[in-house]
């Protein structure tokens, strides 16, 4: 399922409130264009800002609409409660993955990013996607965090942060292909440097 192209629509949002109607158009152009993976509810589709209802009713019209598509979807929440419950929903709406990211309010450690994936990927019944986005969330991945979490049960993939330029893709891609699990895919978000990392051995395009 991580793999090929994975599209991230936007949430229209009128006075704070979903636009369902255009939110369906979405998603029924991107089931019409064969996109290998719908992703609502990723930094693009504004997931930080919703609610838990907000967020369990976006994450049901993806799936009513994207046919035979998989859809996989941000719990990225503040409180690991939270977390847990927002994969619960998702899950029972039946979403073939998750997508976390570490948010916090204090800076974490690397160990404390670890425990966090640690928990939820024990919880969690589908691949759960390691969301790497340090420009919104202030964190920054060691390669030796994200080999670590990457060996945990149902992690499924990586999505990383867009690269500076092809010779850093050229340089950190075949670097963590080298140690991660076969069973996990990596991903490259970022347009302007997609082709190079796909070229450098990304297995996914998480695409805006």
């Amino acid at each position: 399922m991580f793999k090929g192209l994975a599209a991230f629509p936007l949430t229209p949002l009128i006075n704070g409130r979903a636009d369902e109607k255009t939110f369906v158009s979405l998603i029924e152009n991107l089931a019409a264009a064969r996109v290998d993976t719908i992703a609502p509810l990723g930094s693009t589709g504004s997931y930080a800002y919703l609610s838990r209802e907000q967020r369990a009713r976006i994450t049901a019209l993806s799936i009513g609409a994207a046919e035979d598509i998989p859809v996989i979807t941000s719990i990225g929440a503040l409180r690991l409660d939270d977390i847990l419950q927002l994969a619960d929903d998702a899950q029972r709406a039946g979403v073939r993955g998750l997508l976390l990211s570490p948010l916090s309010y204090q800076p974490l450690s690397q160990e404390e990013a670890y425990r966090l994936y640690e928990r939820v990927a024990h919880a969690v019944s589908v691949p759960l996607c390691i969301y790497d986005n340090p420009a919104t969330t202030g964190f920054t991945f060691t390669q030796e965090l994200l080999c670590a979490v990457a060996r945990l049960p149902n992690i499924g993939s990586i999505k990383l942060s867009p690269f500076s330029d092809a010779a850093q893709a050229a340089a950190k891609i075949p670097a963590l292909r080298r140690e991660l699990p076969a069973t996990v895919t990596i991903g490259t978000s970022g347009d302007p440097q997609a082709a190079s990392a796909l070229l450098a051995g990304a297995d996914v395009f998480y695409s805006v």
